[in-house]
């Protein structure tokens, strides 16, 4: 099975409620569009390697039959990844970004650089693509995370 096939059936499975969802998560609506294209290029060059899935959600984060590019750029010791989803929802961009894992809790120790990471993107996002990312609060989901205290 490719790392893609895989991802994907991972994500179904994790949506699907037979594994609790664990990490910490944030959302907003922007009113503009955003530039995939540039955001794939910037993650790109700031993390290396970036795996891209688009797909067509199903009512969760956005509502069922929105296109979504989701892009994953940070993953720690293949618990979980840091992942940045872009979709267009009533004429508004609706940014999801998350450090998330299903089935365990994360180590407290992932925490730290994966919210490092989030923080450097959305950065280097700000600079090349306009996408400003700061005032996107992150919550915890599925477990207590000491990094947000």
């Amino acid at each position: 099975m490719t790392r893609t096939a895989l991802a994907l059936a991972l994500l179904a499975f994790a949506l699907c409620g037979c594994e609790p969802l664990r990490g910490v998560v944030s959302q907003k609506d922007v009113g503009t569009a955003v530039d995939t294209k540039c955001i794939d290029k910037t993650l790109r060059q700031a993390f290396g390697k970036v795996e891209r899935w688009d797909y067509v959600a199903d009512g969760n984060t956005f509502p069922n039959g929105t296109s979504v590019a989701q892009f994953a750029y940070y993953n720690w010791n293949s618990a979980g990844w840091v992942t940045l989803d872009v979709g267009r929802v009533n004429g508004k961009t609706r940014v999801s970004h998350s450090f998330t894992g299903i089935g365990p809790e994360l180590p407290q120790q992932s925490f730290p650089p994966a919210i490092r990471a989030m923080q450097k993107a959305g950065e280097v996002l700000r600079m090349a693509c306009n996408l400003d990312l700061s005032s996107m609060k992150l919550r915890a989901v599925g477990q207590s995370v000491e990094a947000l205290n």
